[in-house]
């Protein structure tokens, strides 16, 4: 681990020689502070009439040891002082001190202020309970090194990819820790449990190894326990766009017990949120969204209805206007003489380009970009390529913009027949040619 440490120096008027030694103290940050943050800044106040403050980071929780880094700053009004660490610090704790001299060469120092530097995230461990139990509801033990509560999340089956089926949770103590009986209870079964807690300065959250375990309740004797509610839902619509608003409606039902509580995971792996039978969100990304239930009724027994829901990007439209491609000539003995290549009616900020394939090309390629007059977007020529093309050569004329299906045109000369010219749209993302859509 490192340290650093900051000393203030400041020059003054001339004073007399048993002038008192300047008065340099460090504000911020303040002595055994914490934070993640790897650039920190100081502040303090100084003698106003001295001059600059000298800032000096010591390794360590000391000021012996090893220099990091000497830094200076002028003085604000009243004294007020104020610097910035250059170099990022690493992980650890250090010492920072503030100097300032005057006319007679005394140097006043502040008083050392220690800091510790944490960006790594909280170490936590979890005991594996006892296995096999009868203990349907059972807390759990361990370490954590922040004091940001502590969350037990308990999967169905040998692994944390299992639905979670119960929580517990236990206050953070930078030391040993125990939970609160794990919610809702657990019928005979095979879990994995895995312990989590959030950094409280913003670092990543801290994980535990997973523990799996047993449970085998001892069955009622004259009673049979009472049955589970069972958990499902449906969506609308089926297959929603990204941004569009999805409803989530619960369908689950209790044959002996009212459903009392209803609550929903849209992330498979956040924590259940309580809410109503009715759920309305959205997706902002395309994809598999894995969403679960948890219904639990008036015996406090729950289950868990896991479903994907696949989002799709929404619908692409053709670019308006829609590019018009112009090409005019005349047959030649070798091939054609293109007299003119133009496009007309193009958004403004379209990309066109034209590709030259074959031997014979005047130039591989040429793009522009439409623009906008004051009587709308003008026509683009393309005159590099208005002359005697030979058979064997290949035109692609290309018309794009981000978000919006394009123009592709190809154009083919060929000795003894005509050219063959194919129009089809561009796809905007990877620029290749498909059939138009049909409307």
């Amino acid at each position: 681990m490192a340290v650093i440490s900051l000393v203030a120096m400041a020059v003054g008027p001339v004073g007399s020689a048993g002038a008192a030694l300047p008065d340099v103290t460090i504000a911020s940050p303040l002595d055994g502070s914490v934070s993640n943050n790897q650039t920190p800044s100081f502040s303090g106040l100084a003698e106003e009439a001295t001059g600059a403050v000298t800032l000096t980071i010591y390794e360590g929780p000391t000021v012996d040891g090893p220099v990091l880094q000497e830094l200076s700053t002028v003085l604000l009004l009243d004294g007020a002082w104020s610097i910035e660490v250059e170099e990022p610090l690493r992980d650890g704790t250090y010492t920072a001190r503030a100097t300032q001299s005057n006319l007679a060469a005394e140097v006043g120092s502040s008083s050392p202020v220690t800091f510790t530097v944490d960006t790594s995230a909280p170490t936590v461990t979890l005991n594996r309970p006892e296995s096999p139990s009868d203990d349907a509801t059972p807390s759990f033990t361990g370490t954590a090194s922040d004091t940001t509560p502590v969350t037990v999340r308990v999967h169905a089956g040998t692994t944390t990819s299992g639905t979670v089926v119960s929580t517990a949770t236990a206050a953070g103590t930078r030391a040993g820790w125990t939970s609160s009986d794990a919610s809702p209870s657990l019928p005979s079964g095979e879990y994995t449990a895995l312990a989590t807690q959030a950094s409280s300065f913003g670092n990543p959250p801290g994980r535990s190894d997973p523990v799996t375990f047993t449970v085998t309740p001892t069955p009622a004797v004259t009673v049979p326990p009472p049955a589970s509610p069972v958990a499902s839902f449906t969506w609308f619509p089926s297959v929603p766009q990204t941004g569009e608003a999805v409803s989530l409606v619960s369908s689950s039902t209790d044959a002996t017990s009212p459903i009392t509580a209803i609550a929903w995971d849209l992330t498979s792996g956040g924590p259940f949120q309580s809410a109503g039978a009715v759920l309305s969100t959205s997706f902002s990304t395309a994809g598999a969204h894995v969403v679960q239930l948890r219904v639990t009724n008036a015996e406090g027994l729950s289950s868990v209805a896991s479903e994907t829901i696949h989002v799709v990007s929404p619908t692409l439209l053709l670019m308006q206007p829609f590019p018009v491609v112009r090409i005019a000539g005349t047959e030649t003995a070798s091939g054609v003489k293109v007299k003119l290549l133009e496009l007309q009616q193009m958004p403004a900020g379209a990309r066109i380009t034209v590709r030259c394939k074959g031997r014979g090309c005047p130039i591989k390629s040429a793009t522009r970009v439409a623009v906008a007059g004051a009587r709308g977007v003008a026509p683009v020529e393309f005159r590099r390529f208005e002359r005697s093309l030979p058979s064997g050569l290949t035109l692609e004329i290309l018309v794009s913009k981000p978000g919006e299906i394009g123009k592709y045109t190809s154009f083919t000369v060929r000795r003894g027949k005509l050219p063959r010219r194919i129009d089809m749209c561009l796809e905007p993302a990877s620029l290749k040619p498909f059939v138009c859509p049909s409307s």
